[in-house]
Formats: C-alpha cells, sequence, structure tokens
C-alpha cells in the first residue's frame, strides 16, 4: 500500500483557491484595515462552507500588524504573512492620521497610488486564500491566528520564493487573478503551510510537530492511506515498531492527544 501524506492528503482536501485584491505601494505614514473573514467573505461572494484566509506579501519595506490596538509584530520583504485567526487587523507604517479601509481601496477605480519604486514606500500584494471550511481536516485547527514565513532571500524555500516571484510578475503585468496567478496562489498557501510546518519542529504539541517526528508520521500515514482500517494502539504501534505503551505515549506527547481520538476523527 502506498502511505499518504498528510500534508499532501490535508491539503486536496481543501481544494484550495485564491484571489489578489491589492497591489499597491504606500509611503509613510499609511495604515490600512481589513476586515474580519465573515466581511470578506460577503466582499468575496463566498458562501458560509468556504473559510477565507487574508495574505500579506511584503515585496519592499514592512508594516506594523495590530489587532484590538495591540500590536501583534512587524513584518519585512521579502516576508509573507497569512492570517488563518479570522480576526479584523490593521497594516500601519508611521503615526497616520486616518485609516483606509480595505473596501474603500477595493471600489475606488480611479486611486492613483504611491509608485512601486518610490524610495522608502512598501509594496504589497494583498489578497485571500479561500478554501472548504472542513471540520475535521487536522491542518486547519494546527493553524495558528498568524504565521508568518520568509518568501525570498537564503533562508526561504525555493518553491515559495519562486511562486511568490512569479506572482509579483503575473501582478506586475495586471494579470493578477487571471489563469497562471489562480495557480500561483495554490502554490504560494501549500508552500507557506510547508514552510511553517517545518518551522515547528521544536515547538508545542500539535499536528505539525507530529509529522516531525519519524515514527508518529509513519503511523498517521498509515491511518490516511486506509482510514476505515480497524486501527488500533497495537496494530499502529506494531507497524512502527514500538511497544504499544511507548507508541501511545509519544504520539500523545508530540501531536497533543491520544492516538484513538485522531483515528476517529
Amino acid at each position: 500500500m502506498r502511505l499518504a501524506d498528510p500534508l499532501d492528503d490535508a491539503l486536496d482536501d481543501l481544494r484550495i483557491s485564491g484571489s489578489v485584491l491589492v497591489h499597491e505601494a504606500y509611503k509613510p505614514p499609511w495604515s490600512v484595515d481589513v476586515p474580519a473573514e465573515s466581511r470578506l467573505r460577503r466582499l468575496l461572494g463566498v458562501g458560509p462552507g468556504m473559510r477565507v484566509l487574508p495574505f500579506h506579501l511584503t515585496r519592499r519595506g514592512g508594516f506594523d500588524l495590530s489587532r484590538e490596538g495591540e500590536t501583534l509584530g512587524r513584518v519585512e520583504a521579502p516576508e509573507l504573512l497569512l492570517l488563518p485567526g479570522g480576526s479584523a487587523h490593521r497594516l500601519s507604517n508611521g503615526d497616520a492620521a486616518h485609516s483606509a479601509t480595505l473596501e474603500t481601496i477595493l471600489s475606488d477605480t480611479n486611486r492613483n497610488g504611491t509608485p512601486k519604486d518610490e524610495p522608502g514606500a512598501t509594496e504589497l500584494i494583498c489578497g485571500a486564500f479561500v478554501m472548504r471550511a472542513a471540520p475535521i481536516n487536522p491542518l486547519l485547527g494546527a493553524l495558528p491566528p498568524a504565521l508568518k514565513v520568509q518568501a525570498g532571500g537564503a533562508e526561504a524555500s525555493p518553491a515559495l520564493a519562486g511562486a511568490a516571484a512569479m506572482l509579483a510578475a503575473e501582478c506586475g503585468r495586471r494579470s493578477r487573478n487571471g489563469f497562471t496567478a489562480q495557480r500561483l496562489l495554490e502554490v504560494l498557501c501549500a508552500e507557506a503551510i510547508r514552510s511553517f510546518q517545518q518551522s515547528q519542529r521544536a515547538r508545542d504539541a500539535g499536528w505539525f510537530r507530529g509529522l516531525a517526528d519519524p515514527k508518529i508520521s509513519e503511523a498517521v500515514r498509515h491511518v490516511h492511506a486506509d482510514p476505515g482500517a480497524d486501527w488500533s494502539v497495537e496494530a499502529l504501534a506494531a507497524r512502527v515498531a514500538l511497544s504499544p505503551s511507548r507508541f501511545a505515549a509519544r504520539f500523545r506527547e508530540t501531536m497533543g492527544e491520544s492516538v484513538m481520538a485522531y483515528v476517529g476523527r
């Protein structure tokens, strides 16, 4: 039996698509308010059975991320910020007197923005990934409210950096939601999550940490390959050459739940 890749399995189940909403540059001071997921869903015409995860790809410069008046951190080019938490948030650089809303930016067809090569400006590609609201998909539950990954430079995944650069090129030729851009958005989302997974190996217990453990990952692969099988702790322990007690303890320690709770889901 060919063992499934749990991450590929979970990504495929989500049926990811996306849309680029904004490709602009802003010169300090500036501030943009992005609405909560429920409002974004209406803006995009997406039904209640879907999730909408906003993203912000920083091509030049940087910005501060805040929510409900609290600063959460700084994002600098060439970083990609993904926000699975669904909360309204603000992007800003400097003390702007007024904050523009995403809705206003999208409705202003005559908007003359800052040139993208303006010295000191922040160039952003902002949009949303759209995916199925799959309640038992382990990937969605493993994502934090906000995650940030390198999308360029020596530390970035080559696949993620390549997708980011190609998406920027598509936006530059005003094809930001054409066929190629749509495929690139799928890759950008998947590779951002893969990069986040790689950074989580020594972090808190959870699905991503479990996938980084060779024994636990192998057990999870067996479950995903044949979820309807008559699995037990003993059967899975035998597949990965561990005693049942040691396997059960190691599974709970890394995954944050029991073996049979995961199998049941």
